[in-house]
């Protein structure tokens, strides 16, 4: 929530998250504002990617460079669901078992695992990561390791000289691969180290609310409404897909 508020006060410009548990769009992070590099579990999409290809040749995972999306789903329909898309996915496998309501193409998740490449425009939102790194004069890593996130040079701006790139600053209780670069590392707890930023700026960290968070309210919207005339059973049968979930 501090990075939230952050953000309000544009002070945060961009989140780069490496978690798949979706916390920052719950937060109310705007979807521009943060580029989820390994996936969201609670988001699914309509892809022919590992579906059945033309002539009923199925196609591998491997075989194309970014997912051939549906036609009748351009850009990609996104399917926000209350629940762990990812239960039954895995390395390489990645289909939902469930199917666009739209289309009927199988649905996959978006989840990227330790040796595969991310593909989807978004959650993962590349582009809007790498353009916002090339922009910013500070990076603040909160948590991280960085064993996986150093292997991205995009993100750290490694083509440019070193007293051209942005300030590092780390917060993390252990070493991490980045300390050596870093204008200042702080071996402490993230909460307490926010806590303590925030307190210095003057700035309150907001209590959660579901409601206005950008991931929730689709779903507040229509179950809002249903309860206001009544007929929820009605509302389902128009829209059946936003029974368990939401499609944008």
């Amino acid at each position: 929530m501090s990075i939230t508020r952050l953000h309000e006060r544009k002070l945060v410009q961009h989140v780069v998250s490496q978690n798949c548990d979706g916390l920052h769009l719950r937060s109310g992070l705007p979807r521009t504002a943060i580029s989820e590099l390994h996936g969201n579990m609670y988001i699914e999409v309509s892809s022919l990617l590992g579906a059945w290809g033309p002539g009923g040749r199925r196609v591998p995972l491997t075989v194309l460079s970014r997912p051939q999306v549906c036609t009748s789903c351009t850009p990609n329909r996104e399917y926000v669901r209350v629940f762990d898309v990812t239960e039954r996915t895995a390395l390489h496998r990645h289909q939902t078992g469930r199917t666009c309501h739209k289309c009927g193409t199988q649905l996959r998740d978006t989840i990227v695992h330790f040796g595969e490449r991310g593909t989807l425009g978004q959650p993962l939102n590349w582009e809007a990561a790498t353009e916002a790194a090339s922009k910013a004069d500070t990076i603040l890593c909160l948590g991280s390791s960085l064993k996986v996130l150093k292997k991205y040079p995009r993100l750290w701006c490694m083509t440019k000289p070193p007293s051209r790139r942005p300030r590092l600053y780390i917060v993390n209780l252990q070493w991490t691969p980045k300390d050596d670069w870093a204008a200042l590392k702080l071996h402490g707890k993230c909460d307490d180290v926010m806590q303590l930023l925030m307190d210095e700026l003057g700035l309150e960290i907001p209590i959660y609310n579901r409601t206005p968070s950008s991931l929730w309210r689709p779903l507040y919207v229509l179950v809002r409404k249903a309860a206001t005339v009544g007929s929820p059973c009605a509302e389902a049968e128009r829209r059946p897909h936003l029974g368990t979930g939401v499609s944008r």
